[in-house]
């Protein structure tokens, strides 16, 4: 990775953070605010039921909506500190900033739209789903039952508009575009001799082109894949040789345009933009978060923590990050900048 390391450390609330900029108005220094949920020690062997999976914030970024590992999702109010409870959902979930609506599944399969203003529910859909994507302005979803289809439906008109066929199975991500123009699928595949091998398609749902695809090599799995807010780039984690990192790629021109590699971790869970497309951001087992910038391909800060990074977002207005560790807590970091 490009970049170095400034020799600046220092403590906060039991994280060990350090710096990265070539100028000093070019650094990003977090602070720890607060956090939501009770510190449990990780089993090591299990997740703990009150880990958050995923997290999101709301538009107006007064709450963040989260998907905890037993299934229950919760909503918790910044302001308030107050937690609600939503629904409990199997497998899928995604969300609509933008319409503040929520896409889940239920236990007998029916997979579920709720607008989070109303509490009201619509049924999408029913069916085995095992990945779901929700576009940024909640008007198409993407499904996928795990196998070599994937389903774009119309959230108005609760239309299925096409189906997409891939090279191999879709096992370890699916993503839709913030616009819902283009798609993005994980693929993996394991054969005797050759190992894991993960694949990623992508295509342009307007244009109705034959899907792009990019050769990841051997890598064991993907937890994560992820379209820039304007679609420009697409993000997956990667692990190669039981050591994490990430890969991000221009969409149109297939340039990778930052890598990072050999990290102590075996996963790298956590993955996300920030909102203005600038920065990628990963959170790992063993506990490291870094923050790049991906034009320069330089670390922008690292942070270490005792346990493991599970799920990350960025607030709307760049102002804060969100970190869902494996103790089952939601830390709540200020950015001082403008992400």
């Amino acid at each position: 990775m490009k970049g170095f390391r400034l020799l600046f450390l220092f403590f906060a609330i039991g994280f060990l953070v350090s710096t990265v900029g070539g100028q000093q108005d070019e650094m990003i220094i977090p602070q720890l605010s607060f956090h939501f949920g009770v510190s449990q020690p990780p089993p090591g062997d299990r997740m703990l039921p009150r880990v958050s999976r995923h997290i999101v914030f709301s538009l107006d970024d007064t709450k963040i909506i989260s998907k905890l590992e037993a299934g229950s999702v919760v909503q918790w109010d910044l302001t308030t500190r107050k937690e609600k409870y939503i629904t409990t959902t199997k497998d899928l979930f995604a969300y609509s900033p933008t319409r503040n609506l929520l896409l889940v599944k239920k236990e007998n399969d029916d997979v579920v739209l709720i607008a989070l203003d109303t509490d009201q529910e619509t049924i999408l859909t029913n069916g085995a789903f095992e990945n779901g994507s929700l576009s940024t302005n909640g008007q198409f979803a993407a499904l996928s039952h795990g196998d070599k289809q994937i389903e774009i439906w119309e959230i108005d008109q609760k239309r299925l508009l096409k189906h997409l066929h891939t090279v191999e199975p879709v096992r370890n991500g699916l993503a839709i575009s913030h616009d819902g123009q283009y798609v993005a699928a994980a693929e993996g595949t394991y054969r005797d001799g050759e190992g894991h091998r993960t694949n990623i398609e992508m295509w342009d749902i307007k244009q109705d082109t034959p899907a792009d695809l990019i050769d990841m090599g051997i890598i064991l799995g993907v937890w994560n894949v992820h379209f820039s807010p304007d679609a420009s780039m697409l993000a997956v984690d990667s692990q190669i040789e039981a050591q994490a990192g990430i890969r991000v790629w221009d969409r149109s021109t297939k340039e990778q345009l930052c890598i990072i590699d050999n990290l102590e971790a075996y996963w790298a869970r956590a993955l996300t933009f920030a909102l203005n497309g600038k920065y990628i951001a990963l959170g790992d087992e063993s506990g490291v978060l870094i923050l790049s910038d991906i034009k320069e391909d330089r670390e922008v800060f690292a942070l270490r923590v005792d346990t493991g990074i599970e799920s990350l977002a960025f607030s709307h207005d760049g102002k804060y990050m969100a970190v869902g560790l494996f103790d089952s807590t939601v830390q709540i970091w200020e950015i001082r900048s403008d992400l």
